[in-house]
């Protein structure tokens, strides 16, 4: 029965002190506007912190102490900590409810050497931190500074799917064989700016403590289309010359995984807000090719050796690369973002290889996208 009543009591603690380091990374959040917000703050020499107020569901309760850290940091002032006021409070037998009143806030001022009091209130809304403050001259009780502070959970793992656009450009290359000892290299022509609409789904993490840096994993699926335009070219294999055509399209179904570093420069140089995002990384790309192609091998002057290679669509090609991605999002709501990218993929060989008899079909080296680039949006679920 003990053991049973500990068991409980250390789950409850143990909730409520994840929930209290929840919060605490919600009101970090909130905060990191308030260095740039107080710079707006005219005419006041020192502040006094009066004790906020707490709504319900707030386990953290000790939001004054880091905006006082927030203001001293402008160095623009002095700030005194609200432990400074409660003594003065106990000292004149004052209550904090009676603080607004004008005549008990020129007094407190007057005693603290006190050009200014600040009030706040920090509210639990939905899963997002809201903290109220306001400035008050001592002399006049005029707000001169007020502001407003939201934020939000950012030790957690978000989901967001999304779309993508863009192009890409390709080129292939054959490596004839005659169905002896003898191979040849031949240019299969290139492709350039061939259009690609894809599904996109990314996990992204922040971690406590490094709210300036997040990791993401970045997927996405598509269906492009390479076209390419008909090769007749002569070359030579196994010192017999040979006239080589080939005409074909490749639809190309890629999936792509990006480890992304996303850097927050709102974070990095406190301007108060995370519109801008910045990321790199690399990943894999694994990619089938429906192949939809005829090649034809023919001996100069002999019309009977003729060697036709035929892949129709239905057989598929895969290979598979290292990429990297290169990109700027701009964050136009919580949940909601556009993002500018480009991704490099090195030139990988596809192996076509196939014994039919005397006849080997060409081995196909498709080179893909230095100069990919695209455009997408993304909404995060959750």
């Amino acid at each position: 029965m003990r053991k049973s009543i500990l068991s409980v009591v250390l789950l409850a603690v143990s909730s409520l002190y994840l929930s209290a380091m929840d919060q605490n990374v919600a009101i970090d959040d909130a905060l990191s506007r308030v260095f740039s917000s107080a710079s707006k703050i005219k005419n006041a020499k020192v502040i006094s912190v009066v004790p906020f107020e707490y709504g319900a569901g707030v386990t953290f309760k000790s939001v004054e102490d880091k905006i006082v850290l927030k203001l001293a940091k402008t160095g623009s002032f002095k700030v005194m900590d609200k432990k400074s006021l409660e003594s003065i409070i106990n000292e004149q037998k004052l209550s904090l409810t009676g603080l607004t009143e004008q005549t008990n806030m020129a007094k407190i001022g007057q005693l603290l050497n006190a050009d200014c009091l600040l009030f706040g209130k920090v509210i639990l809304s939905g899963e997002t931190i809201v903290i109220n403050v306001n400035l008050k001259d001592v002399a006049t009780g005029a707000v001169v500074w007020a502001d407003e502070f939201v934020g939000e959970d950012l030790n957690k793992i978000t989901f967001g799917p999304g779309i993508r656009s863009g192009f890409f450009n390709g080129s292939v290359n054959y490596l004839l064989n005659d169905g002896a000892a003898g191979t040849a290299q031949v240019n299969g022509g290139s492709a350039e700016n061939q259009f690609f609409f894809a599904f996109t789904g990314s996990f992204e993490q922040r971690l406590q403590g490094m709210k300036a840096v997040s990791f993401s994993l970045d997927g996405i699926f598509y269906r492009g289309f390479l076209q390419l335009d008909p090769v007749t070219e002569t070359t030579t294999i196994g010192g017999n010359s040979y006239l080589f055509t080939s005409y074909c399209n490749y639809t190309d179904l890629k999936l792509q995984l990006c480890a992304l570093v996303k850097l927050h420069p709102g974070y990095i140089f406190d301007w108060g807000n995370d519109v801008l995002v910045i990321y790199f990384g690399p990943g894999l790309d694994a990619n089938y090719m429906l192949a939809d192609a005829t090649y034809s091998l023919t001996k100069a002057g002999d019309t009977k050796t003729n060697i036709t290679y035929k892949k129709s669509i239905g057989e598929i090609l895969a290979f598979g690369g290292m990429t990297f991605r290169v990109g700027v999002e701009l964050k136009l709501s919580t949940n909601f973002s556009v993002f500018l990218e480009a991704f490099y993929i090195p030139e990988v060989t596809a192996n076509m290889i196939e014994v039919e008899g005397a006849r080997i079909l060409p081995k196909v080296t498709i080179g893909q996208g230095n100069s990919t680039y695209g455009l997408g949006i993304r909404y995060n679920i959750f």
